[in-house]
């Protein structure tokens, strides 16, 4: 069958690529199924949801239990389903006896569960049991599904925007001697546009109370974005005779959300904007 024993040796490595892919992969759904080893564990959305996942990706026939792998399927997805919501209408009933004003609790989205709170969001991953407060889609702080600490979350954050932020008048001017700092970097005449987030590090050094709020030494990104929107809330986009232009990021520029800064506009409205400049009115 085999010519040459290039040929033989050829074919036997193979078969251990093959075997050991299925090694591989059977480790992995053992470790997935076995986390299910009790009625509490059933209980555990994401115990579930990777013990389902794992077996929709493996063939069990490889293991000799092909029979079984459309029931246990069909019955895990049942589960997840049910666990989710229940896990919903606990959290939006906890979430509304935590809060002082239940009333300005908004939902964004039912799957995956999005919950504004002014002027923060919070997206859940049951599946992950965790939750996370945003801001401008910046991720701000990672909780857990408690209603009580994710409330207590909220109120810390909200303190924190408080204690960070300035009056628009001396941002704006923080702002602009950044922009031109930006310029004489690039050497760029006045007016010229420069991408947003070359504005941060600077931003940085001008605000470094706020740069303590982070890790880093660049000023946060959510509280530009804050800022920004303060700014055109308060109607100072212009000022002295000098107007904040913003550069709308469009098509493939919004891919890399790195290189882009999203600015709010309410609890579900906003733009990724690429670009920012000053220029005379």
């Amino acid at each position: 069958m085999y010519e040459s024993e290039s040929e033989l040796l050829t074919a036997l490595v193979e078969v251990v690529k093959s075997v050991n892919k299925v090694v591989s992969e059977g480790k992995a759904l053992s470790k997935a199924l076995e986390k299910l080893d009790s009625s509490k564990a059933l209980l555990r959305q994401d115990y579930v949801a990777d013990a389902l996942e794992s077996l929709k990706d493996n063939d069990l026939r490889v293991y000799g239990h092909g029979e079984q792998q459309k029931a246990l399927v069909h019955e895990l997805e049942k589960r997840l389903h049910a666990l989710r919501v229940n896990a919903h209408r606990i959290l939006i009933e906890g979430l509304t006896q935590c809060a002082d004003k239940p009333e300005h609790m908004k939902i964004i989205s039912d799957n995956p569960l999005v919950i504004y709170m002014h002027p923060l969001t919070l997206e859940v991953y049951f599946e992950q049991a965790k939750a996370v407060w945003t801001y401008a889609h910046e991720p701000l702080q990672n909780v857990s599904l408690d209603a009580g600490e994710i409330m207590t979350a909220h109120q810390a954050l909200v303190d924190t925007f408080r204690a960070s932020r300035v009056d628009s008048k001396q941002f704006w001017q923080q702002l602009k001697l950044a922009y031109d700092m930006v310029l004489l970097k690039q050497g760029q005449p006045a007016g010229t546009r420069v991408d947003i987030v070359e504005l941060l590090p600077p931003l940085g050094w001008l605000w470094p109370s706020a740069v303590a709020t982070k890790k880093g030494s660049s000023f946060p990104r959510y509280l530009l974005a804050y800022q920004i929107q303060k700014l055109r809330a308060d109607g100072l986009l212009q000022n002295k005779g000098v107007r904040l232009e913003l550069g709308t990021a469009t098509g493939g520029s919004t891919r890399n959300k790195a290189n882009v800064l999203f600015i709010p506009m309410g609890a579900t409205e906003g733009q990724y904007y690429l670009s920012i400049c000053f220029r005379q009115a």
